[in-house]
């Protein structure tokens, strides 16, 4: 009888685990992992209102570069962001977003834009 409950339970605990696209799903938890590509840089996420997902590139740069960007690396540095300890001075921060906003960008999220793969793109950003 005890074999018989032993075994009874395992089986349920076995129809309750699944295996699809990717993440493990059990009773109490989901492990997933599923390769989405590359995610949009931060200057991406900044969108002219009128032209979401197409928004030109090259004006975009020289918009930041007029708020206070840098361009390394193919990648936004803001000038005075970060502290010699590495940490972020959101002052600076919040004034380079408000001078993008005042400029007719908007600013999305990384969850917003999705990746750069067609698969998981959201249409939002553009590089």
């Amino acid at each position: 009888m005890k074999k018989l409950s032993l075994y009874w339970l395992g089986g349920i605990l076995l129809q309750s685990c699944a295996y699809i696209d990717g993440c493990l799903y059990t009773p109490q938890m989901v492990n997933c992992y599923v390769d989405k590509g590359d995610s949009f840089p931060y200057i991406a996420q900044f969108q002219k209102v009128d032209s979401i997902g197409h928004t030109d590139p090259q004006k975009r740069w020289h918009d930041a570069y007029l708020c206070g960007g840098e361009h390394e690396n193919n990648d936004l540095q803001v000038k005075g962001v970060r502290s010699k300890d590495g940490s972020i001075n959101l002052e600076v921060l919040n004034k380079f977003e408000n001078c993008m906003r005042a400029k007719g960008y908007h600013r999305f999220w990384p969850a917003e834009c999705g990746y750069k793969n067609p698969k998981w793109d959201k249409g939002v950003c553009n590089e």
